[in-house]
């Protein structure tokens, strides 16, 4: 019992660092409303933005401009390296499977949540719904970079 209580002292002790939010998007218009959500929200999370896949994979892998800890949150659907690509990726990169990452898609294909979902990805969400609703998710997902200890 001694052992489980130091290790969750170690836990709660783990300086906690401001999470980075790595949002691939390549629609100018869903990037201004997810940075007017963290204005709004009012968090400590830093936005960086990749435009596709290749780009996000590039900034991940370079080790500077987004550094651990982090959340992903992904399109799917955007030209050059797709966010299934991508997905495939991370999973398949020792440096990088551990990454947490959330879809925010337009797609509501029970083909694409149930492959993003092989990905073992944290969540789906739809860009398909109201946007107070999709303002909540949005914040949902600030909300848990804030709450939540990632890995680093």
């Amino acid at each position: 019992m001694t052992q489980i209580k130091a290790v969750s002292d170690a836990f709660e002790r783990r300086e906690r660092t401001t999470p980075r939010l790595l949002l691939v998007e390549d629609d100018e218009t869903d990037i201004l409303f997810v940075k007017r959500c963290l204005d709004r929200y009012g968090g400590t999370a830093e936005l960086v933005v990749a435009r596709d896949g290749a780009e996000a994979l590039e900034t991940l892998r370079d080790g500077a401009t987004v550094r651990r800890p982090y959340v992903i949150v992904t399109d799917l659907n955007m030209p050059g390296m797709s966010g299934h690509e991508l997905l495939e990726e991370i999973r398949s990169d020792d440096a990088l499977k551990d990454s947490v990452v959330f879809v925010l898609s337009s797609s509501c294909l029970a083909g694409d949540i149930e492959r993003a979902y092989r990905y073992n990805v944290a969540g789906y969400l739809t860009k398909r719904v109201p946007t107070q609703q999709l303002t909540r998710s949005v914040e949902m997902i600030f909300e848990y970079c804030a709450s939540v200890h990632l890995p680093s």
